[in-house]
């Protein structure tokens, strides 16, 4: 049976918007590759690293057994065989397995620790491009487990003070265009040209403000 479409619109309750719980989908499945390029080549890393200790241990296990023999059972048979030919089938197979557990177990925990990372990230991208096209009003807002936690404080804190100064600045500007204005009607009035002198002296004042806000830049 269809429900009825104001069923599942959003409504008001004491002047908050809500929407009916019970008709979103039980589960949003998640972006774990939300920056690919980063997270493969992270998880590259990672294999490269465990195969470079396998061959290591190989490596160190043919230079320590190098010149020794090994006795040993095969069946109901004493063998005696250098440690190297003793050995080195199942050191292969068991270092190949390992390598292939660990890489498969260490691949799917950097998926999810990389995603504590790249998540952020990708946030700092889109929130900085936006500040860099003008718009200061933008804020970060990372959930609690994410990283980087401390540098979106000191952002948001850098971007508060610039959306202050340049907002003072915005407001210097509009009161001198306004003076400019009212001077320019006052210049073209011969009968009130008394009030000239006290205009240029508003424009000078405003101007030195504005020289004072601007000065809090350094520019190259």
């Amino acid at each position: 049976m269809s429900r009825n479409r104001k069923d599942i619109l959003p409504f008001q309750r004491d002047g908050v918007r809500e929407v009916d719980m019970g008709n979103r989908p039980p589960f949003r499945r998640r972006n774990y590759f939300i920056k690919k390029k980063f997270q493969i080549d992270f998880s590259i890393k990672f294999l490269i690293i465990i195969v470079i200790e396998a061959v290591l241990a190989i490596g160190l296990f043919l230079y320590l057994s190098k010149g020794t023999l090994t006795t040993g059972y095969l069946g109901a048979e004493l063998k005696i065989a250098s440690t190297y030919d003793f050995f080195l089938p199942m050191l292969l197979f068991s270092n190949l397995v390992i390598v292939g557990v660990t890489g498969i177990i260490g691949i799917i925990v950097l998926i999810f620790l990389s995603h504590k990372i790249a998540g952020p990230l990708y946030r700092f991208e889109n929130v900085l491009g936006e500040i860099g096209k003008g718009d200061l009003t933008h804020r970060f807002k990372l959930r609690e487990k994410d990283q980087f936690t401390e540098l979106q404080n000191s952002i948001n804190i850098l971007t508060g003070i610039l959306d202050k100064k340049v907002g003072n600045l915005k407001s210097e500007v509009s009161e001198i265009s306004q003076l400019v204005s009212k001077t320019e009607a006052v210049a073209a009035n011969p009968s009130a040209n008394q009030e000239l002198p006290h205009l240029l002296h508003e424009i000078s004042e405003r101007l030195r403000r504005l020289e004072e806000s601007a000065g809090y830049f350094k520019t190259s």
